[in-house]
């Protein structure tokens, strides 16, 4: 006699944490249950980390209408603890009236939507997003790593390269038409000195003046910048180790540039120690 599936069989409900949206949670919440949802709320975005730390969502919705200013800690917060949830947030935003929130959406490559619309757009956003993986567009999401071509400590120097000196560090990186030349110097006790240039090796010759440079650590952005008409860029910061650049090279496209900074490190403490 063939096995028989009970008439009643339990689905399970996916799980949405939902955080701020403030008068509009409970039509929220509503909706999501006739949705077949279940909605988890916390009053606060920042209230995010220690909420999926103790729990599995199926995506997220961040309220950041009101301009949060830990919004990008939150989503690199978010990308340390649920890597699996980095590409399945969505947040409300008044977007072009924010730049700092437009651009976080965009280097992360954020599901928006504008307060206005949060009803109407929630189901066929939460459905992209949760969507089976064969069915979602397989784009790489945020920024995209670019590859080493050239480290002065590693290779000498080639004829035409300019010489970073004895108290820097020479790198050049590609990424698709790209190249991002970049000189990292230990000017002072804990002053580190980044001078770079964005080129462009397509005969399209696109801009690279005025394009976004972020210098970037584990808990947000430390320095910004623009190039110039050349594409050059310039930054001074206090020494940190695990730091990245991020460069926007074109509308919805950004590049990471990936700094390994542990020899300006053991050259600060021996300038430190006198040794």
């Amino acid at each position: 006699m063939p096995n028989s599936l009970p008439q009643h069989q339990a689905v399970k409900r996916k799980r949405l944490l939902l955080a701020g949206a403030g008068r509009s949670r409970q039509d929220i919440s509503t909706l999501l249950n006739t949705m077949g949802w279940a909605c988890t709320a916390v009053s606060r975005p920042e209230d995010v980390l220690s909420a999926i730390q103790g729990d599995s969502f199926d995506a997220l919705l961040l309220d950041f209408s009101c301009a949060s200013a830990s919004a990008e800690r939150i989503v690199l917060g978010i990308r340390d603890i649920a890597p699996s949830l980095s590409d399945k947030i969505a947040v409300i935003s008044s977007g072009a009236a924010n730049s700092e929130i437009s651009e976080l959406i965009e280097r992360y490559d954020l599901a928006f939507l504008p307060p206005d619309n949060v009803l109407s757009r929630l189901w066929i956003t939460l459905e992209d997003l949760v969507a089976s993986p064969k069915w979602r567009k397989q784009l790489p999401r945020g920024p995209q790593i670019a590859r080493l071509l050239f480290d002065s400590f590693l290779t000498p120097a080639q004829a035409g390269v300019r010489s970073s000196g004895a108290s820097g560090r020479h790198f050049s990186y590609e990424h698709n038409n790209t190249i991002i030349d970049v000189m990292v110097d230990q000017s002072g006790s804990t002053q580190t000195s980044l001078v770079g240039q964005v080129l462009d090796a397509s005969k399209a010759r696109r801009k690279s003046d005025n394009l976004i440079v972020l210098l970037t650590g584990p808990t947000g952005t430390l320095a910004r910048t623009t190039t110039n008409h050349s594409g050059e860029f310039h930054l001074q910061f206090e020494f940190a180790e695990d730091v990245s650049l991020e460069i926007r090279v074109a509308e919805g496209s950004w590049v990471s540039v990936l700094l390994g900074m542990d020899w300006a490190k053991e050259r600060m403490l021996s300038r430190t120690t006198g040794t």
